[in-house]
């Protein structure tokens, strides 16, 4: 009998949302209302009217560095990474000043499995304020996934004199959450995202991480919960979807990890985790066509990967 093999990377939200910024910039009336319309409609889920605002303020006023900056942030939260990348590039051009800019676009560019250019542009948050607990932190993943193990360890060191009681704002449990996860305190992270979904019940962010974590220390039963609740208060969320059908991988609810990871590729079509994980879960309805089919995409979106070609191999 055959073994395939099941991607093991999660797609999770990596990295806090921005919505401020640094700058002596005084936009104007017009660009402000469009930019607040925006924010208002993030903050109700609407996030293609909030996409169109935040366009339309940048079309007023081509120097709006925190439309940029949130645009970056919603094709990221998407898994649109190439997108968010393009953004948040906009966003320092704009403002070569804007910490959370630069520590976006690191973080997005870790996302995109670049650590090196990851490493160049957080270096450069982190001189812009040496106190950014959030830069800080993702520097030290960039230098630990670039193979630089010292200097991410003293980095990672220095985010945790550095604390989470400067993580402020509306998305305020998150972000200390993602930063505790960060920092090796699952439990404190775990606490973080329980509070900010008592606080907010439709906190999709705070769902899909906790539910990655419960994911990681095996409790199933509630990752599928959230993930299931997350994907139906925003169901153009392609990274719930992926999770959801990790989780139905793992109690072998072969269909729904199909369904689950169709919705994802439907959603984001360059979601190599969607596409490696539908392959597994057709093979094993015994659809080994449509298997390869998906794996032969997933494999053209990432070559490196063992575990796709492995499954490849099997399938001959």
């Amino acid at each position: 009998m055959k073994i395939f093999l099941l991607s093991l990377l999660i797609a999770c939200f990596s990295w806090p949302l921005s919505l401020c910024g640094q700058g002596l910039f005084d936009f104007g009336g017009e660009a402000l209302t469009q930019y607040n319309r925006g924010k208002a409609e993030q903050d109700a889920g609407n996030l293609k009217e909030a996409v169109r605002w935040y366009k339309k303020a940048i079309e007023t006023d081509d120097k709006y560095y925190s439309a940029y900056n949130n645009l970056g942030y919603i094709y990221g939260s998407k898994g649109y990474h190439a997108q968010a990348i393009e953004w948040y590039k906009k966003a320092v051009k704009a403002n070569p000043k804007f910490v959370e800019g630069y520590s976006n676009l690191g973080a997005s560019y870790l996302e995109s499995g670049k650590p090196v250019m990851a490493v160049k542009v957080l270096e450069q948050a982190v001189k812009l304020n040496p106190k950014s607990a959030i830069a800080v932190t993702n520097l030290a993943s960039a230098l630990q996934e670039s193979g630089d193990n010292e200097r991410a360890l003293k980095m990672m060191q220095r985010a945790r004199e550095l604390g989470t009681s400067s993580i402020k704002g509306d998305a305020g449990d998150v972000n200390r959450g993602w930063l505790l996860e960060k920092q090796g305190d699952i439990e404190g992270a775990i606490s973080a995202y329980r509070s900010a979904i008592r606080t907010n019940d439709s906190d999709v962010r705070a769902r899909i991480n906790l539910g990655l974590i419960l994911i990681r220390k095996g409790e199933l039963s509630e990752a599928q919960t959230l993930l299931e609740k997350a994907v139906e208060l925003d169901e153009s969320n392609a990274m719930g979807y992926v999770n959801l059908g990790y989780v139905y991988l793992q109690k072998e609810r072969w269909a729904d990890a199909e369904r689950a990871c169709r919705k994802a590729v439907q959603i984001n079509p360059k979601s190599v985790l969607g596409w490696s994980n539908l392959g597994l879960a057709c093979v094993n309805q015994g659809n080994r066509g449509a298997a390869r089919a998906a794996w032969e995409k997933a494999a053209a979106l990432n070559p490196e990967d063992a575990n796709i070609r492995q499954n490849l191999e099997r399938l001959r």
